[in-house]
């Protein structure tokens, strides 16, 4: 079944980015790290899941197993299903949970 609301290429591509730039933020040391990356200086990676939860359609293969790794790596939840609004949710939270344990100073900021 066709989505509802068919996703722009654009906002799959800021969608892509902010999981790169969410990765990049967790391994990155010379940051400072409570402050969230933006992409390309246009949209934070809450923003861009802000963009997303509307869209039902699914994720590429590629997209959807990293954002896996990242789940399993962070100790979170992996999406519920391929589409771009539960791998948002994804997203989010995993944000969420990191930005936590930084501000709690639970994760080894320099």
């Amino acid at each position: 079944m066709p989505a509802e609301y068919p996703i722009p290429a654009d906002r799959a591509d800021a969608f892509n980015k902010a999981i790169a730039a969410f990765h990049n933020w967790t391994v990155e040391e010379t940051r400072d790290r409570l402050t969230e990356p933006g992409i390309v200086q246009r949209y934070a990676i809450s923003e861009v899941c802000d963009l997303m939860e509307v869209f039902d359609d699914p994720m590429p293969d590629n997209v959807y197993q990293f954002l896996c790794w990242l789940a399993a790596k962070h100790s979170g939840e992996a999406p519920n299903d391929r589409t771009y609004a539960s791998g948002a949710k994804c997203l989010r939270a995993l944000r969420t949970k990191y930005l936590s344990s930084l501000e709690a100073g639970s994760h080894g900021a320099p």
